[in-house]
């Protein structure tokens, strides 16, 4: 399959307070975490593309590098400042230049998503040729979450602040679950005090 890395590097961080993205967690940014991590997967399979979609120049001119040495693309969107559904939308439609088969969104306030998760999701997927998928903890769904070209036109048309989980919501029934035991893996950094939220232990908050 043609998959690819859709990796959500957009919001507003409202409520953080500044840029969570671009926040200094552990020697580098909040957004280079789990990108490196994509990168490294990536780079082990021959047919997955990393896709980058953000609205941030600095983002785009610290990634101009990785673009020349081939390990990922940027896509620039201004709009996603309106919302969610204009990051998707710009996301899906460089995956569809690519002839993807199926995209897998990650965001980029997850810094804490091991890359043995990352990759054993997206290897699950594509050897069930999952037509929609995401994971799960404790019974709640979350993020990484993936889509097959069938439901492309569907994810384009949201609009706002509304994102993919609505289209999974929507054709629940086709939903391959992929188990995480770990909650503070999927931990997003929506406050500052999120920061400090990890732990070793199983799915629990």
């Amino acid at each position: 399959m043609r998959v690819t890395i859709l990796y959500l590097a957009a919001g507003n961080s409202r409520r953080f307070g500044e840029n969570k993205l671009l926040y200094p967690l552990d020697g580098k940014a909040v957004y280079r975490h789990l990108l490196d991590r994509l990168a490294q997967i990536a780079g082990r399979h021959e047919n997955w593309e990393l896709l980058v979609v953000t609205q941030y120049e600095r983002i785009l001119e610290e990634l101009a590098p990785l673009v020349k040495a081939g390990r990922l693309q940027t896509v620039f969107s201004p709009d996603s400042e309106k919302g969610i559904s204009y990051t998707i939308r710009a996301g899906i439609e460089a995956a569809e230049k690519q002839n993807a088969d199926a995209c897998a969104c990650f965001v980029a306030d997850q810094p804490y998503l091991k890359e043995e998760t990352a990759e054993r999701f997206l290897e699950s997927m594509e050897r069930q040729k999952a037509p929609l998928g995401c994971v799960f903890c404790g019974g709640e769904s979350g993020n990484p979450a993936w889509f097959s070209k069938p439901y492309f036109s569907e994810l384009k048309e949201l609009s706002g602040d509304r994102g993919g989980k609505k289209v999974l919501k929507r054709h629940w029934e086709s939903v391959i679950p992929f188990l995480v035991e770990a909650a503070w893996e999927l931990k997003d950094l929506d406050r500052k005090e999120d920061l400090c939220c990890r732990d070793t232990g199983g799915c629990h908050e």
